[in-house]
């Protein structure tokens, strides 16, 4: 017997996850707003229509929700239209929101909030308090916070003459708040359906058939249910909308509790119609729940077909992230590109009027002394401009890449788990008795797939560290080359190679141990990797002046002239396969050299083509 308790709060998260009317009527509604936009003349106008653009894709697709917003900031901060930058900035924090960025939402939420109470616009105001309730429930979950939030908008809908928005609220203070009574749900459930017929909302009103039947369900009264849920799932696939599709699949699924292998058949039905919508993380949300059944089925096979389509949704999932990111990114570059030019040219305006006041002053008295002078200032603001220009851009791009860096760590910290837990499964599944030569296949590639994923995230989050950022100690450098040295030997007696320790001297330096370990233990993997069976890498310490030197050295296939340029770099070109098909993703170099340098050293390679390699690592004694 499956626990009724999953189903109940998997239906709660996803009611007001999927808000938002994807309806025909809603892409007519797009395809307006689009015309209008085109035929728009005035500024106010274009910024308005814009945001309406982005309000409009707001549940629809997060990365036009996004490209509209920031279009309507773009042209709204340069004109000082408040009210329209304030509008984009709430189509921002909902984008953050959906990306993950949960302290970036809700940064920008509070911000927004002073400026709707100040024009005591009502419906914004009720709307942030119930964006600023999913973003406490995905990020924080703070349950108490999430409840006095609508309390307040529940307050502040009174003072509202159009009151359509309440009936969302009053959905959304059932779903968030859990202390309910069933007869306090049915209050504010028929509070909202009023609303929502008053106004012939045919979305809040499948919404409210919903929550009838889900009650039915927890009430033990499935039969009663099943023809409400039928009639839902066959009203939403004639109107094309998935939204309320899939919530209906998801009631089915609590409806056959009993019955593992059906609610797994209705959450397959459920993850087909949420390909469609795009959104790779509920995908994933759809396909754990669909792996609880399936481990509860006891099915090896349902486990590993599962297991597969998530990879598939976790890799889209992150590409899509990825590319989210570049183009913040980039369009932040932009943005600052145009507020230095906007301060170029007032600068340039304004000593332009100095200058002409100047030269009507001295013009008859002293042409010549003036000429000079005129000169020596042009060759002075010029020196100054280039200069101050140079000074803005470098913080620019220093920001940019701050961000860029933070998003890029946050996102690879949020795959890291679930990740980590593919990879372990997948071996604990190999080690088992009695699979079949396919299901070996299969694991293995899940198992690989996993390992390299793994890598390429615990890559990332070390990437960009600074000096600031490590804890240094004494490090007694023999120690530390033994340790990693067996600690591969293993890995080099695969290929049947000899690793050769050579340490002549007692050395300690002041650095971050496990930072340093890794450098080492990445060269020497990197020599293993690139050379042939049965070849030998030497590792050696020595002593120079107030410096000590690592050295890796191998006989392995070589660094081409074309290529060397290239290695450090991150995500670079320059990545090869190793000489037994092992498999790079062009960070580890990159990754270490930064270590290195945030501890006063340096790393430098000598490498001839088919002749081998030596990574040099300086590290300073005192």
């Amino acid at each position: 017997m499956l626990r009724t308790k999953p189903i109940t709060c998997l239906i709660l998260i996803l009611l007001f996850c999927l808000f938002g009317n994807t309806s025909k009527g809603q892409i007519q509604k797009i395809r307006q707003e689009l015309h209008s936009l085109s035929l728009a003349k005035d500024s106010i106008v274009m910024i308005n229509s814009l945001n309406k653009l982005g309000t409009l894709y707001r549940n629809i697709n997060t990365d036009s929700c996004f490209y509209y917003g920031m279009q309507a900031k773009r042209i709204a901060t340069n004109l000082h239209y408040q009210k329209g930058a304030t509008d984009a900035d709430l189509l921002l924090a909902h984008s953050f929101f959906k990306r993950g960025l949960y302290a970036e939402s809700l940064d920008i939420l509070g911000k927004v909030l002073p400026f709707y109470q100040k024009t005591d616009d009502i419906e914004k105001i009720i709307r942030v308090h119930l964006d600023m309730v999913e973003v406490l429930n995905k990020g924080i979950s703070d349950r108490k916070k999430i409840v006095s939030l609508l309390q307040k908008a529940i307050e502040t809908g009174t003072k509202l003459q159009k009151d359509s928005i309440m009936s969302e609220v009053y959905i959304t203070y059932c779903n968030r708040n859990p202390d309910l009574s069933t007869d306090s749900i049915k209050y504010y459930l028929s509070k909202s359906k009023a609303i929502a017929s008053r106004y012939n909302d045919e979305y809040m009103l499948s919404f409210n058939l919903l929550w009838q039947a889900r009650l039915l369900i927890l009430n033990g009264e499935k039969q009663q249910a099943l023809p409400l849920i039928k009639q839902l799932i066959s009203n939403s696939q004639r109107n094309g909308n998935p939204n309320i599709e899939i919530n209906s699949l998801f009631l089915m699924t609590g409806y056959y509790d009993n019955k593992p292998k059906t609610a797994l058949d209705y959450l397959y039905q459920t993850y087909h119609v949420a390909q469609k919508s795009g959104d790779s993380y509920l995908e994933i949300y759809i396909l754990n729940n669909a792996l609880e059944f399936a481990k509860q089925l006891g099915d090896k096979d349902e486990i590993i077909k599962v297991y597969v389509e998530l990879e598939k949704a976790t890799s889209a999932e992150w590409e899509k992230s990825k590319k989210f990111i570049s183009d913040y990114v980039k369009y932040n570059a932009i943005q600052d590109d145009n507020k230095l030019l906007s301060k170029k040219n007032e600068q340039k305006t304004g000593l332009l009027i100095a200058l002409g006041i100047s030269l009507m002053v001295t013009v008859f008295a002293l042409f010549k002394l003036w000429n000079n002078r005129k000169k020596l200032l042009n060759l002075n603001k010029k020196i100054w401009s280039q200069n101050s220009n140079m000074q803005k851009t470098l913080n620019a791009l220093e920001q940019s890449q701050a961000n860029n860096t933070r998003m890029m760590q946050i996102v690879a910290h949020d795959l890291r788990n679930p990740i980590g837990g593919i990879y372990s499964i997948a071996s604990m599944m190999l080690d088992e008795d009695g699979r079949t030569k396919e299901d070996r296949e299969g694991l293995e590639m899940i198992k690989t797939s996993g390992k390299l994923s793994l890598d390429l995230v615990n890559d990332l989050l070390l990437a960009h560290t600074k000096t600031n950022e490590l804890e240094k100690e004494p490090v007694d450098l023999g120690d530390l080359l033994q340790y990693c040295v067996d600690l591969l030997r293993h890995k080099a007696a695969l290929k049947e190679q000899q690793i050769d320790l050579q340490v002549n001297v007692t050395i300690s330096v002041l650095a971050n141990q496990e930072k340093l370990w890794r450098v080492v233990s990445n060269l020497i993997a990197n020599a293993i990797k690139f050379s042939p069976n049965g070849s030998s890498i030497q590792v050696a310490l020595q002593k120079e002046a107030e410096h000590a030197l690592i050295s890796v050295k191998d006989n392995g296939i070589g660094i081409p002239k074309e290529i060397a340029s290239k290695i450090f770099d991150m995500f670079t070109d320059a990545k090869r396969i190793g000489t037994a098909g092992e498999q790079s993703f062009g960070l580890g170099l990159a990754i270490s050299k930064q270590l290195v340098e945030a501890q006063g050293g340096k790393l430098w390679f000598e490498s001839e083509p088919e002749s081998g390699t030596i990574f040099y690592v300086e590290l300073p004694i005192n």
